[in-house]
């Protein structure tokens, strides 16, 4: 399986969807209360992309795509237009020891916080420790930050920058059809695909 340092082109249209899926399984008692357990610590995004009267070479474009990710078998970029960015995000707090920090996004309801882990880092995000610019090395395709010295034990670490998601095809048939044409050589050609997130590539030698 590889990972492709790539887009699908061209962007999608108007019906763009997606979102965050978790998995919870739900077990009925007889009192008519329920138990639930979470089944995934990090929700899995989905996206359904519709590509509406695109040209021939736009759909060959996306043909491509799915040629070279052979179906379902590999994995490539995604921006998720509806949450792609960071801004003075904290993901994470110095213990005086650890030198190495997952890059992510924290949201807090009622004292009840969810952590969305970020990967496929844009270049140009930018780092603070306790508000103070930092200049840690950031491994961009899977967002992990490394400090040269640990940050202080209460440090606060934050992060602004662009992310997309690893993502690939969740089908291997890709249907596209004809619908219309413009009385010349143009054709209408519309299609949908179905994108499902995957986890970041795995840390060389591992």
């Amino acid at each position: 399986m590889a990972y492709l340092d790539a887009y699908l082109q061209p962007c999608p249209g108007f019906g763009w969807q997606g979102g965050p899926e978790f998995n919870t399984r739900i077990v009925d008692l007889a009192s008519g209360r329920e138990r639930r357990n979470a089944e995934w610590a990090q929700a899995r995004h989905k996206y359904e992309a519709p590509f509406n009267n695109i040209s021939r070479d736009a759909y060959r474009n996306v043909k491509q795509m799915h040629l070279v990710c052979k179906g379902r078998l590999h994995c490539f970029r995604f921006r998720d237009e509806l949450d792609y960015s960071a801004a003075n995000d904290v993901f994470g707090f110095g213990d005086g020891v650890a030198t190495d920090f997952q890059l992510g996004k924290v949201s807090t309801i009622d004292g009840i916080s969810y952590d969305r882990e970020c990967f496929a880092i844009l270049a140009g995000a930018s780092v603070t420790v306790d508000g103070a610019a930092s200049s840690p090395a950031i491994d961009l395709l899977r967002g992990i930050v490394t400090f040269a010295s640990a940050p202080a034990d209460g440090a606060v670490l934050r992060w602004s920058g662009e992310f997309d998601v690893w993502v690939r095809f969740d089908q291997d048939y890709l249907p596209f059809s004809i619908d219309n044409s413009d009385g010349g050589d143009r054709r209408y050609i519309n299609g949908s695909i179905t994108l499902l997130e995957v986890p970041p590539p795995e840390p060389e030698g591992t």
